[in-house]
């Protein structure tokens, strides 16, 4: 046992999903095996939240809202988190993008996602950073899988996060002056849009992110990544989808100072990170090992860790949305599993349970079938000593027992914050 008054607190990207005719109409998290989960069921307080009300969330939305921070109050776009996850330290007045290698067809979406490996992402950075010549200073970096980062440093005119994704799929909605967030759609048109001002403030934005693209997508296809690729007939990128532009800091409260404990993140995501940092958090990095185990037993190992040190630890585990928008609904709910035999078993021997406070929960559901993100509730299990047994944890005891003063993601965190 260590500590006193420990809160692990378990973001798992994705979890939540639909019904699924092949798994006997259960959703992967009712479906999965969650034996080492019971321990914790025992005393449990259940919720079912909504995050967004009507509109499907993105993670950023998701994991802040978790969090306690209300995205329609802090959200500046998600491009500040995901640079600031990427160690490229966006400052206000820049301009923070996330970026998706994808590919076109006759002008056509053909992918939003061409994964690669790590050393491919690598080189087509490089190649960006020292081909690509626009009328702005910029850092592009990449991510994981098939992400990265740009930031725009200096220009000839002013940046404004005032512009559109040209990322079908996401809708970037303002809010005042200052909160944008972008939504999950479905993809009517899959005509490729350029990036349009928003605001006549925009127009120079517009046009530099649009030259970017231009000239970003000709050196990608004349690459040395992209020729291999075609040899070897692995799908290969040949243009960037952009969306979520920043041009401010959402200055998110310190969340040290809000709850007087010390927190903690370990994620492997920039995004993830990049909320945490925002937050105040410190980090504890894991690489996103594609062997589920490995990752698992590295989580573990860091979580431990953690709760030695500090008061509170933000986890964040990622597989389950990305195989929800590959529609591997057995894969998800085997991930969701591989966590209770590996994570949640770990937690239980360490974790005091009459001291101690577990929460288990996601960002945003999505769903295996569509293969995107949906406007759904989500599962919360908060387990601590005071509370009642429950037997079951996924959406439709979440949905029938949960409580029901816990209306909306934001009050999660200030819920368990008073245990």
């Amino acid at each position: 046992m260590v500590g006193v008054n420990k809160t692990v607190f378990i973001i798992v990207d994705g979890m939540a999903d639909l019904p699924i005719k092949e798994l006997g109409n259960k959703t992967p998290l009712d479906y999965a095996i969650k034996n080492n989960l019971h321990k914790f069921l025992r005393h449990s307080e259940l919720a079912y939240p909504t995050v967004l009300g009507k509109m499907a969330p993105q993670s950023d939305a998701g994991v802040m809202a978790d969090l306690g921070y209300d995205p329609i109050k802090y959200s500046t776009g998600r491009g500040w988190f995901e640079c600031l996850g990427l160690g490229m330290k966006p400052e206000t007045g820049q301009l923070s993008i996330r970026i998706n290698f994808g590919s076109v067809y006759n002008g056509m979406l053909k992918d939003v996602r061409v994964y690669m490996q790590e050393d491919e992402l690598e080189e087509l950075s490089n190649e960006i950073n020292d081909r690509v010549k626009i009328s702005a200073d910029f850092d592009f970096k990449a991510g994981v899988g098939y992400r990265a980062g740009l930031v725009l440093r200096n220009g000839g005119g002013r940046f404004s996060h005032f512009v559109s994704n040209n990322e079908p799929g996401y809708t970037a909605k303002f809010f005042g002056n200052k909160i944008k967030l972008s939504f999950a759609t479905e993809i009517n048109n899959r005509r490729i849009q350029k990036i349009k001002a928003i605001r006549n403030e925009a127009a120079y934005t517009a046009e530099v992110l649009n030259d970017f693209i231009l000239k970003a997508s000709k050196v990608i296809k004349s690459s040395k990544v992209y020729n291999e690729r075609v040899k070897k007939r692995l799908p290969v990128p040949n243009y960037l989808f952009l969306r979520d532009a920043a041009d401010s800091d959402p200055g998110l409260e310190d969340i040290n100072r809000k709850y007087g404990r010390k927190w903690v993140t370990v994620a492997g995501m920039p995004l993830e990170k990049g909320i945490a940092l925002s937050a105040g958090m410190s980090v504890l990095n894991v690489n996103e090992n594609k062997n589920i185990k490995e990752d698992f037993e590295e989580k573990i190992k860091k979580i431990t860790y953690a709760i030695s040190k500090f008061d509170a630890v933000y986890v964040h585990i990622k597989q389950t949305d990305s195989l929800s928008h590959l529609g591997k609904f057995i894969d998800k709910y085997a991930v969701i599993e591989a966590m209770d035999k590996i994570i949640i078993s770990g937690l239980s021997r360490v974790m005091d349970p009459n001291k101690d406070t577990l929460v288990l929960t996601c960002d945003h559901a999505t769903s295996s079938k569509l293969k995107r993100h949906i406007n759904s509730n989500i599962p919360v299990m908060i387990a601590n000593d005071r509370f009642r047994s429950h037997t079951s944890f996924d959406e439709s005891s979440c949905r029938t027992d949960g409580n029901k003063s816990i209306k909306k993601a934001v009050d999660i965190m200030p819920f368990v914050m008073k245990l």
